[in-house]
């Protein structure tokens, strides 16, 4: 396997991405961990496995973001990994590469939706080059899912008024029933009691 160094990589001040790296030659693993530059990549190896099975088991245990994988493999094949990874850790990337530069392969990663498919020899620059567009795509993952949390946060801090107002519309008789249930779902209201009093005071 050819590698090379790749120095023209940006730094990130994020928070680094955790890696798995997944092939049955373990001088492979090792060509692949010595010669990329991880960390200004913003991405950290947290456990390499030799097959499947191996693969599987870490990624239960370490949680990471992208899974670097060979195909061929004794006990699991990279295929049925990322089959596997599809159905149980649907927000992990993964990165196929491979040696035999075979059609069916390549047509069932896409059908596996795998972020990347490399073909074997394989360089620093090119595989650079792979990561840093899976990480541009965890860097959107993120920032939607802190938008996402922004909102909800927002959401809860206003809650309160919201179901005060909506107290006072339900009071009023400006809330249309066929809309009832789905405002108090909305702002987590519970009425589920057969009866209810409301007393309104007015001081002038």
């Amino acid at each position: 396997m050819e590698i090379k160094n790749n120095t023209d990589i940006e730094k990130t001040n994020m928070e680094n991405y955790k890696v798995i790296l997944v092939d049955d030659e373990e001088e492979v693993i090792d060509a692949i961990k010595s010669r990329i530059l991880w960390e200004q990549l913003g991405l950290q190896i947290v456990g390499s496995a030799t097959n499947g099975v191996k693969a599987l088991e870490l990624v239960e245990k370490l949680q990471p973001d992208i899974v670097i994988t060979d195909i061929k493999m004794p006990y699991m094949d990279g295929l049925e990994l990322s089959r596997r990874l599809n159905d149980e850790y649907r927000n992990v990337h993964i990165i196929i590469f491979t040696g035999f530069d075979e059609f069916d392969y390549a047509k069932e990663a896409v059908h596996l939706e795998i972020d990347e498919y490399m073909l074997k020899p394989i360089n620093a620059v090119e595989l650079s080059e792979c990561l840093k567009r899976v990480k541009n795509s965890l860097d959107k993952e993120r920032e939607e899912k802190l938008n996402v949390q922004k909102l909800e946060n927002y959401f809860d801090d206003v809650l309160p008024i919201i179901q005060t107002n909506f107290f006072v519309s339900l009071i009023e008789g400006r809330v249309n029933e066929s809309e009832y249930e789905k405002f108090l779902q909305a702002y987590k209201i519970d009425l589920n009691g057969p009866y209810f009093c409301c007393a309104v005071f007015h001081t002038s």
